[in-house]
């Protein structure tokens, strides 16, 4: 499903790119966008070497997969007039219901971590009671290539949600952003703050988690409607 198209210029050179749903024909391709563009350079997953955990990196694979095949999630694909598929960002979106029953068990050691991290922003931010909604649109990682910084990709899928959420009947989006450049877009496309929580305070099973790490986790969401 194509949900929007963009013309944006950087230092004199135009890239037209479009964004739409992802496909199950794209689904490989996308992991291998993740793993390179976002697993390394996101802190919670840096901090651990989340690359280095073998089942982590199974999990996140499995984890990611199971949220493309929805047909929910995002990507940005350079507007070529040939058949080169050239991925330029992704939104591994995907729509969160409440009383939700997600029973499956992921290995890892760094891989569970980060999904404690996150679950617990979620919980203590209730996005379902912020916003008075049984359902909303979520997201488990916002990536730029790093070739095609500048050309606004990443605020560009973060207001597009506003259109998948239109095709979905959702009334709004929220997600944990833990890098800094993820959370000045999502302001800068009008996303608020929901709960935020320092790393240097943040403790999983009793333990300080992200010792040493700048800023916070931020659960940041916005209600269209």
């Amino acid at each position: 499903l194509e949900l929007a198209k963009f013309e944006e210029v950087r230092n004199g050179v135009p890239l037209r790119y479009k964004i739409q749903t992802i496909t199950a024909d794209l689904i490989e391709d996308v992991l291998d966008h993740m793993f390179t563009h976002f697993l390394t350079t996101e802190p919670i997953t840096t901090y651990d070497h989340l690359l280095e955990d073998e089942q982590s990196v199974l999990s996140y694979k499995r984890f990611w997969r199971k949220a493309m095949l929805t047909g929910e999630s995002m990507i940005a694909l350079e507007d070529r007039n040939d058949d080169i598929v050239n991925i330029v960002g992704v939104n591994l979106t995907s729509v969160v219901y409440k009383n939700q029953d997600d029973n499956e068990v992921y290995e890892g050691k760094v891989f569970d971590k980060v999904l404690k991290a996150v679950m617990l922003i979620t919980d203590k931010g209730n996005v379902f009671k912020t916003y008075n909604l049984d359902k909303y649109l979520t997201a488990y990682g916002l990536s730029v290539h790093s070739d095609y910084h500048g050309y606004k990709i990443g605020l560009r899928l973060l207001e597009t949600r506003q259109l998948l959420c239109q095709e979905l009947g959702l009334q709004a989006t929220a997600t944990v952003f833990s890098h800094k450049t993820a959370q000045y877009l999502a302001a800068k496309a009008g996303y608020e703050t929901i709960y935020e929580e320092s790393y240097e305070t943040m403790e999983i099973d009793g333990k300080i988690a992200y010792s040493g790490i700048n800023g916070s986790l931020k659960l940041m969401g916005i209600k269209y409607v």
